[in-house]
């Protein structure tokens, strides 16, 4: 075998990266150990030596974080991360997106939110510091191994994925091609770009988006540890006070992420909209849905001590499910149900290893007794060590024998650790008390959370459905939109009406004269602004007026609550105002997804997309398609739905963008006498992207009251060019015209210009052609070298016309040049674009909703911490 040295790599960078990711996992497992210790012995040495070790653990994660960054932004090509995320022409900006746009990136951007969260946690927490920072820790550890990448065997088998591999180690055909070893050794010269980033997350969203999205799942972490460390040092009841900041602020970051990643689709993708319930979206819904239930239920637990079950249940529940989340969106289980998960890095069995270790630890917090633990921690290590042994079968009959086996096993400790951990929390949290009054807050919060949860089934069973495939062999189509849509509407109402209501109700009972005057007061006060909204907004289906009039009592009965309470400080209406604004939102999702207008939209549609498929079935996709596109040819104005659209042109983009097209559409809307009224101009893209096919790009006119949504599903350069044929010789002179072999098309060569480059003599020749209904100027040349005579002719054609015209054969006489024509024809074709346009009305009530929620997040976060310092227990 030859060995090779290759040259210019640096190796020094990947080589102190791998060091830190060891590091950063060596130190997790030490602080977790010495934080272990100091639970269970309560000595402040090892919570001292657990702390330091901590923030050496937290450097090594911000140097991976930087290294990693380094090569990207050095164009480190060498590396197999820089070169398949990231390319020459990326701004800065983007290249912050390259960071996360891989599993390996995306797990570190994880790890990096655990330390900053862990950081604070180590300064804040007093004497909840060392169980709660085991836990966070033991996430530390698991994390890092998805960043070791140590192979197992030669089948493929690792551990994680090392995000500083090198590219010819991944890719070891690019070496393939180079016979010499000299000339492999130099192979970094011919890797002169990268594969670049997708297209899609070429969005300034991208930048912002993930981090946001990421610190919340990692803040799911913190309430998590909290519940597990007040089962592990029996108080029960003395977490929920922690626990309750960080369940807040988890709701409002990962809230806010979840939106942010609505807009970024809104912006960048074509399904017009900003939810499209795809399986990504929906795993970051669930966790959220789960956390703010859980968020109400600390809060009936610390105000009244009931539903401690429910609390912890709740709690932990919503870092499974990110757990679960991270399993569906990394292991590949999605296939082509969600247009954007994560590429299977092969981990499935380290991802179930992750969930099931965390189901683990909350089982062994609520058994009582050792001997029980023990045989518990047994049961698990021994799936363990089958795991590993399966890593070093060969045999592929043996392999599949041991899969079938483990495919059962997993699905047996599944439900064994979630049986178990039910009844044994169950039977350690409950306590017999007296029933509820129907005047009493907690009651009406448990029932709101209650239907949250139901709503989370809903989405959990219907994105599982792959899951549920994979394990019972099954073949259950995923749902579309409209399945999500008609269940979920139902269960918004009664949650909706809870939360304009609820605030009014006391813990434990309120008087009922008071209720019911303040209950009527609201409702007719809502009655009355939900009959001018319905009438304003054009709503007339039933469960739409009663979607948009419940959303209304939600809105005024928070705003009312405002000056009811007016000896509480403003950051106590923190909780209104996050209501507040999610009815806003929820008022906006309604009206601009019901009143939602398709200009393009025609009965008779257009003739592009086929309406059976292969099999004679109704295709009413295309059908779709071709009602809600129109055809805009190019400089031919078209009638919309209350709109004039008119194509002007195309620009190609710029830098990294150069590859796009950028469609000039020019949106006049008149008034009564034809005047104008508005104007405006819109500029959809198209990318034929060599990895990833035709993609399109939204542009969206923005007004107060509503959005003018536009993209282009086809244009005229993707058709399949038709040959030119009918090819036909003339001989001409200056001004004669002649035709081409149809008779079609008549053109007359009006000018010749003369021009030397170099050793050239060069013809510029100006010829009108004309048919019917257009006419074109083509510019053919004739190009002959005066020293060597050798000729040569550059071609020109006209689209618009169906016409390709060669000059050549130059023939002079003392008073007049000739000049040989060869002219061939096809069918015309115009430049057009097929658009799709969509006005959303008061959509911005969406985005205001959201500000106006994260804002009440941010109030009750900085209310409770400030409760929670006044406070002399901890």
């Amino acid at each position: 075998m030859e060995s090779v040295k290759f040259l210019n790599e640096s190796l020094w960078i990947g080589n102190l990266g791998n060091v830190m990711v060891v590091m950063a996992l060596i130190a997790a497992l030490t602080s977790g150990w010495f934080y272990f210790q100091s639970a269970n012995k309560k000595t402040e040495e090892f919570r001292n030596l657990g702390r330091k070790i901590f923030y050496i653990q937290a450097f090594s994660v911000v140097s991976i974080f930087v290294l990693l960054f380094s090569i990207i932004f050095l164009h480190k090509y060498e590396y197999y991360y820089a070169w398949r995320h990231s390319s020459n022409s990326l701004p800065v900006y983007y290249m912050i997106s390259c960071f996360w746009e891989g599993q390996e990136g995306s797990f570190l951007l994880w790890m990096f939110w655990n330390a900053v969260l862990g950081i604070i946690v180590a300064k804040t927490a007093g004497e909840w510091e060392s169980p709660v920072m085991a836990i966070i820790c033991l996430a530390q550890v698991a994390l890092a191994t998805m960043l070791i990448g140590l192979k197992l065997n030669d089948s493929g088998t690792h551990i994680g994925s090392n995000p500083f591999d090198l590219l010819r180690i991944q890719k070891p055909e690019i070496l393939a091609g180079i016979p010499m070893a000299s000339g492999k050794a130099m192979y970094l010269k011919m890797i002169t770009d990268g594969n670049g980033l997708n297209p899609l997350l070429q969005n300034y969203w991208m930048v912002i988006h993930p981090p946001t999205l990421f610190l919340g799942f990692a803040s799911t972490l913190v309430p998590f540890a909290y519940s597990v460390a007040g089962l592990w040092m029996r108080k029960d009841r003395q977490w929920v006070n922690h626990a309750m900041v960080w369940s807040l602020v988890g709701v409002g970051i990962l809230g806010g992420g979840i939106i942010m990643g609505g807009f970024w689709a809104y912006e960048s993708l074509t399904f017009g909209g900003y939810w499209a319930w795809d399986p990504v979206e929906n795993a970051s819904l669930m966790p959220w849905l789960i956390m703010a239930s859980g968020a109400h239920m600390l809060l009936i637990t610390r105000s009244t001590g009931r539903h401690l079950f429910a609390a912890h249940l709740l709690i932990q529940l919503s870092f499974w499910l990110v757990l679960y989340a991270t399993f569906l969106t990394r292991s590949g289980i999605l296939g082509e149900t969600s247009v954007h998960s994560f590429t299977d890095l092969k981990l499935s069995g380290q991802l179930l290893l992750f969930l099931f270790l965390f189901l683990l630890i909350s089982l062994l917090v609520v058994i009582a007794k050792q001997k029980a633990r023990n045989i518990v921690i047994g049961a698990f290590f021994g799936w363990i060590t089958l795991l590993i042994f399966m890593a070093f079968v060969f045999n592929p009959e043996t392999q599949k024998s041991l899969d079938g086996f483990l495919h059962y096993t997993n699905i047996v400790l599944f439900f064994s650790l979630m049986g178990a951990i039910l009844l044994l929390l169950y039977k350690r949290t409950v306590k017999e008390g007296e029933d509820e009054k129907w005047t009493s807050r907690e009651l009406w919060m448990f029932v709101g959370s209650m239907f949250l949860i139901l709503s989370l089934v809903q989405v959990f069973s219907a994105t599982s459905i792959p899951v549920f495939n994979k394990v019972f062999s099954g073949n259950t189509a995923v749902p579309k939109a409209d399945a999500y849509n008609r269940v979920q509407i139902w269960l918004a109402m009664p949650v909706m009406l809870l939360m304009g209501i609820g605030q009014w109700f006391r813990y434990r009972e309120t008087p009922k004269k008071d209720l019911f005057r303040i209950l009527l007061r609201n409702g007719i006060i809502s009655l009355v602004l939900g009959a001018i909204l319905v009438f304003a907004f054009e709503i007339k289906e039933f469960k739409y007026i009663l979607f948009l009039f419940l959303g209304v009592v939600l809105v005024t009965g928070n705003i009312m609550y405002f000056g009811r309470q007016k000896n509480m400080p403003w950051l106590g209406y923190g909780a209104s105002t996050a209501h507040t604004g999610f009815g806003i939102l929820l008022i906006g999702v309604l009206v601009s997804s019901v009143n939602q207008n398709v200009l393009t939209g025609t009965r008779e549609g257009i003739d592009m997309a086929n309406e059976m498929d292969r099999n004679g079935q109704v295709n009413t996709a295309g059908i779709k398609f071709n009602r809600e596109n129109r055809i805009l040819y190019l400089g031919e104005p078209v009638v919309l739905n209350g709109y004039e659209a008119m194509y002007r042109g195309t620009k190609r983009g710029e830098g990294v963008d150069s590859i796009s097209n950028y469609f000039n559409i020019l949106f006049v809307k008149r008034d009564d006498n034809g005047g104008i009224k508005d104007s405006f101009t819109l500029w959809p893209k198209t990318q034929k992207n060599p990895n990833m096919g035709l993609i399109n790009e939204p542009s969206t006119r923005h007004y107060i009251y509503k959005d003018v949504f536009t993209h282009v599903n086809h244009e005229s350069s993707m058709d399949r060019d038709e040959p030119f044929a009918g090819f036909k010789n003339d001989t001409i002179s200056r001004g004669e015209k002649f035709l081409s072999n149809s008779g079609k098309i008549m053109l007359r060569l009006d000018s010749v210009s003369k021009h030397r480059f170099k050793s050239y003599l060069v013809l510029k020749f100006s010829v009108t052609a004309k048919n019917l209904t257009d006419s074109a100027t083509l510019h053919p040349l004739y190009l002959r070298d005066t020293i060597s005579n050798q000729e040569e002719s550059v071609t020109d054609q006209s689209d618009e016309i169906g016409v390709l015209l060669k000059m050549g054969g130059v023939f002079t006489d003392q008073k007049n040049g000739t000049f040989q024509t060869l002219v061939a024809e096809r069918s015309p074709r115009k430049k057009y674009v097929v658009l799709k346009a969509i006005v959303f009305p008061w959509i911005n009530l969406v985005w205001a909703g959201t500000i106006i929620m994260v804002l009440g997040f941010a109030m009750a976060v900085v209310y409770r911490l400030k409760q929670l310092r006044s406070m002399k227990s901890p």
